[in-house]
């Protein structure tokens, strides 16, 4: 694979442009579609406020208050659920498509016309197709949206905004949050001036949430949270349902308000114990992405998607509360892990997130798994796992100072710089 010269073309081209569509089409077909999945639940809560009835005092709102912002113009668009339906699924098509428009871009700065710069692409549009269940009839694709353009933006060198996506993505879905202190290390060894845009930034997104809270009692959110039980999806879950199945241990299937849940008091040790890894490991996932930015900060888009992904990925895995659109948070930057390194923990994650579909494909899901979906579930989740590790290895050596570049990385071209 040969890299692009200084000669060669940074933009997109008409070929670019026509996959573009091709990619975001038969999404927008399913977008628009009459398939619900969680969106009367987003109706109903933007309608309820637009009534003017206050979330978490006059009904229960389960999201970081952001997300309001996201549901109430498709509601007012709408009028009743069905226009809702429509309007939103414009937006999240739109957004799938900055997504992909994003990826393809970055492929283009790094690869110019060589192959490899549509390797994340490519790989992306595939997942998405195969997500369709959850990728376009819940919410999570915005925030991903927001944190993928964050890192690209950190790596840019727009400090400010990256910092103003990285808040406004915490206040919509909170899990952007474990990339704040990554961004910090990065913008700390650049200097004074990058870090005080990336904090400014990060303040003026959440510099609303302080007159908010006078008349909006956001916080409560958190609340529902913290009561949740172990979601049948989780890591934890997923052994504990096999060890029922073999007779080891006691459990019931329940359906909880927000998701089906393990309990019992074997579920409730196990979610006890789950909590306080998903706590330690997220730490330790953060505290090595750091240092490997501070050692060495990343210089290609890919170095940082990799960064990211060591504590996403912990996030995710080690989480009690683990929901099939979860996965959507990771497909953007292993995508572009793609660009040059490895593939194969990109791969193995990209897979486990096609196949996530596959656990609700006829099986019983409302009364319990049966041992070929738990296999499947146990698969998935090794999967992301083994990725993540994968990932926090390399990361790890990244952050020595006599880390070696990869031949793939030495041999590609350096981003175009910023105008």
């Amino acid at each position: 694979m040969s890299a692009s010269t200084s000669s060669e073309p940074s933009r997109l081209t008409h070929k670019h442009w026509l996959a573009l569509v091709v990619a975001v089409l038969p999404l927008a077909l399913y977008a628009f579609s009459s398939r619900q999945g969680d969106l009367p639940l987003y109706f109903r809560t933007a309608r309820a406020f637009l009534d003017g009835a206050v979330p978490n005092r006059d009904f229960r709102f389960e999201y970081p208050p952001y997300a309001l912002l996201w549901f109430v113009p498709a509601t007012w668009a709408g009028g009743d659920l069905r226009g809702f339906i429509l309007a939103f699924g414009l937006q999240l098509t739109l957004i799938d498509a900055f997504i992909k428009w994003l990826l393809l871009s970055e492929g283009v700065r790094r690869w110019g016309t060589a192959r490899r710069a549509w390797v994340p692409f490519a790989a992306y549009s595939v997942v998405s197709w195969l997500q369709s269940v959850h990728y376009l009839k819940r919410y999570d694709l915005i925030p991903a949206a927001l944190a993928l353009a964050a890192v690209v933006a950190l790596m840019r060198r727009r400090e400010g905004w990256a910092g103003a996506l990285l808040a406004v993505g915490t206040v919509t879905k909170l899990y952007p949050a474990v990339l704040v202190p990554l961004a910090l290390a990065v913008c700390w060894r650049r200097g004074a001036k990058p870090t005080r845009a990336l904090i400014t930034g990060l303040v003026a997104g959440v510099l609303p949430l302080v007159p908010l809270s006078f008349v909006w009692p956001w916080w409560r959110f958190a609340a529902f949270h913290v009561e949740r039980g172990l979601q049948v999806e989780a890591f934890s879950a997923g052994l504990l349902w096999a060890a029922h199945l073999m007779g080891f241990a006691q459990v019931q299937w329940v359906h909880a308000p927000a998701a089906y849940e393990l309990h019992g008091a074997d579920a409730e040790m196990v979610r006890a114990v789950t909590r306080q890894v998903w706590v330690a490991g997220l730490l330790l996932a953060v505290a090595v992405s750091v240092r490997a930015a501070w050692r060495r900060p990343p210089v290609h888009i890919e170095d940082a998607a990799r960064l990211t992904l060591v504590p996403l990925v912990a996030f995710v895995i080690l989480n009690p509360v683990l929901s099939p659109q979860y996965l959507i948070w990771l497909t953007g930057a292993a995508a572009l892990a793609l660009l040059s390194g490895r593939a194969w923990p990109s791969a193995v994650l990209l897979v486990a997130a096609a196949i996530t579909r596959g656990l609700f494909a006829g099986s019983t899901y409302n009364t319990g798994w049966q041992p070929s979906f738990t296999l499947l579930l146990l698969a998935r989740n090794a999967m992301v796992l083994f990725a993540g590790l994968a990932w926090a290895r390399e990361a790890w050596r990244w952050g020595r100072p006599d880390a070696t570049v990869l031949p793939e990385a030495k041999d590609a071209p350096a981003p175009t710089p910023p105008p």
